[in-house]
């Protein structure tokens, strides 16, 4: 069930940074626009539609998904109270698998875009911390809201959440391994995290 919501979650998203409609703009705003930007443009990219360039587009787009998250404050949340029994070699391979798997389940989602705009409404900030609030409208006309909860680190907003229709990416994740965690162990759920990386879920 978890498993479906997280893959729902993500297809929206995937959608809601490939074809934003400026109606706002401020720092963080506009880093996402900017990221928006390029990844439009390699998926457009006639060239990139050759089955033989899937590998190249794929890891072009990855690399500026990488560039707008922050995958430290990202883990570190997905984990919540079980990130500090970890030690700092576990931290890094369990933030190394997080990152791949999110990454692979965004660029599987936006390869089924197929139409719709979003449209970016507010934009909140709190010292090194804010909210982008965005409206994703599907081409149907359903307006589904995504929240951005973003971050300054490096003097660079980041992207460390995900709100979509209220709901969490980071809790949903959390849910998951937690439950994994209290029936398992840290092993295993890395475990699970490779397999699903190498299978590419």
């Amino acid at each position: 069930m978890r498993l479906i919501l997280v893959k729902k979650l993500f297809f929206i998203f995937a959608l809601s940074t490939l074809i934003p409609s400026m109606l706002f703009a401020g720092e963080p705003t506009d880093r996402l626009k900017v990221a928006s930007d390029k990844i439009i443009a390699i998926i457009s990219d006639p060239a990139m539609k050759d089955p033989a360039m899937k590998e190249k587009k794929d890891q072009l787009v990855m690399g500026i998904v990488e560039g707008i998250f922050n995958w430290d404050e990202f883990s570190r949340r997905a984990l919540a109270q079980n990130w500090g029994k970890r030690t700092d070699s576990e931290k890094k391979a369990f933030i190394t698998l997080f990152s791949q798997l999110v990454e692979r389940t965004y660029m599987a989602k936006a390869n089924q875009y197929s139409g719709g705009k979003v449209e970016f409404l507010d934009e909140k900030i709190d010292g090194d911390y804010g909210n982008v609030s965005t409206k994703y409208i599907t081409s149907g006309g359903v307006q589904i809201p995504v929240d951005y909860r973003v971050m300054k680190k490096g003097g660079a907003w980041c992207v460390y959440d995900v709100y979509i229709e209220g709901v969490s990416l980071v809790n949903n994740y959390r849910s998951q391994f937690t439950d994994i965690l209290l029936k398992s162990s840290f092993d295993e759920l890395m475990k699970r995290l490779k397999e699903k990386v190498e299978k590419g879920e």
